[in-house]
C-alpha cells in the first residue's frame, strides 16, 4: 500500500493555483481526431483546479456508431458528472463502456458518475487493478484524493469485466485493442488502442511536461515503463494521448522514452561510482536541465531513490 502522506503531497503540488477563464470555455472536450475528444485537465489556462470539480488528468470519449466509450473518467464524482455535462455538447449518444487505465485514483473515480447515469454501461480495467482495488486501495484513493472535501461524497465503483491485455473488442462499432506489457508505471497498465483513429491511449506511462511517475514512483518499474513506452512507439500510431499533458505524435513517447533513458542510465552510472541517491539527484538536476521546466523536476529525488534502489536490486 502506498504512503497516504505523500499521495495527498502528491495531489496538492499539482493542483496548481486557481486560474479565471471565460465562462462557456471550462473543461471543455478539445477534439484530436473524427471520434475522439480529450479534456486537457492539466492544461489550467483552459481547465482551471477548483478542489475536485476538474479534472487534473485527461477524461477522453471515443464516440462509436452506437454510443460512446469513456477513458480514464477522474478523480472524483463530481468531475465525472463534468465529464457528461461536456460530453453532451458532443453527441446525445449514451455511454456504454468506461475503460480504467491503472489504480492510481486520479484517473478512475469518477466511475461513479458514469455508472450513476448509466447502469449499463460496463467498466472494464486489467484484472490486476481490480485485485488492488478489492484489497483495500478503493478505499486509500477515496480518502486520498476526496477525504477532505466538504461537498457530496464519492465512492469507489468498481470496474467488472476483467482484462489480461491482447483482447480486441468492438464496442458500439469501434474497434479496441489492448496492450499490456508488464510491470511498468504500475504492475497493471494498459495502452488502450483505437485502430481505426490510428490513436494510442497510453494512462500513466506517459505524462507531459511531467516527471515521469514522480506522484507514486514506489509503483513503478522503471526498466518496464522504458519498455512498455518503446512498445507505444513501434505501435506508430497517429495519435499520442498521454495521461496528462496534451496529444501529440510519436516525438510525445520519444521524449518520455529519452527522459527516463537518460535518467536511469545517470543512475547507474553513478550508483557503480559509489554515490549515494542524494548526490544522484543534484548530479542529473544539473544533467538534465533541459527539462527543469517539467512539472516536479524539483522533486526529482523521489524518482531517482526509487531508481536507485532497482538498480542495487539488478546489481545482485
Amino acid at each position: 500500500m502506498n504512503d497516504l502522506s505523500r499521495i495527498l503531497a502528491f495531489v496538492s503540488l499539482i493542483a496548481l493555483p486557481l486560474t479565471v477563464v471565460a465562462s462557456g470555455t471550462v473543461c471543455d472536450f478539445q477534439k484530436v481526431s473524427n471520434r475522439i475528444f480529450v479534456i486537457y485537465g492539466s492544461d489550467h489556462d483552459t481547465c482551471p483546479v477548483e478542489a475536485l470539480e476538474h479534472p487534473l488528468t485527461n477524461p477522453s470519449i471515443v464516440v462509436g456508431e452506437s454510443g460512446v466509450i469513456v477513458i480514464d473518467p477522474g478523480s472524483s464524482l463530481q468531475v465525472g458528472r463534468l465529464i457528461l455535462s461536456r460530453l453532451r455538447s458532443i453527441t446525445d449518444k449514451p455511454v456504454v463502456a468506461v475503460f480504467n487505465t491503472h489504480i492510481h485514483g486520479l484517473y478512475w473515480l469518477g466511475n461513479q458518475a458514469l455508472k450513476e447515469q448509466f447502469p449499463s454501461a460496463k467498466i472494464y480495467a486489467h484484472k490486476r487493478m481490480i485485485e488492488r482495488i478489492k484489497s483495500g486501495e478503493g478505499d486509500f484513493w477515496v480518502e486520498a484524493i476526496t477525504g477532505k472535501y466538504k461537498g457530496e461524497k464519492t465512492d469507489f465503483v468498481l470496474p467488472e469485466i476483467a482484462l489480461s491485455g491482447g483482447e480486441t473488442l468492438n464496442i458500439a462499432g469501434v474497434e479496441v485493442n489492448i496492450h499490456h506489457t508488464g510491470h511498468a508505471h504500475t504492475d497493471h497498465d494498459i495502452i488502450i488502442e483505437i485502430k481505426d483513429e490510428k490513436a494510442l491511449f497510453l494512462g500513466g506511462l506517459v505524462v507531459e511536461p511531467e516527471v515521469p511517475s514522480e506522484g507514486v514512483p514506489q509503483d513503478a518499474n522503471f526498466k518496464g515503463q522504458m519498455d512498455a513506452t518503446q512498445y507505444a512507439i513501434n505501435l506508430n500510431a497517429l495519435h499520442y494521448i498521454p495521461g496528462r499533458g496534451k496529444a501529440g505524435s510519436v516525438e510525445l513517447p520519444k521524449r518520455a522514452f529519452s527522459f527516463l533513458k537518460s535518467l536511469y542510465g545517470g543512475v547507474q552510472r553513478y550508483y557503480n561510482e559509489g554515490l549515494s541517491d542524494f548526490e544522484i539527484t543534484e548530479k542529473l538536476k544539473t544533467e538534465l536541465s533541459e527539462y527543469k521546466q517539467w512539472y516536479d523536476f524539483t522533486r526529482l529525488g523521489g524518482v531517482v531513490s526509487q531508481m536507485y534502489l532497482q538498480v542495487e536490486e539488478d546489481s545482485f
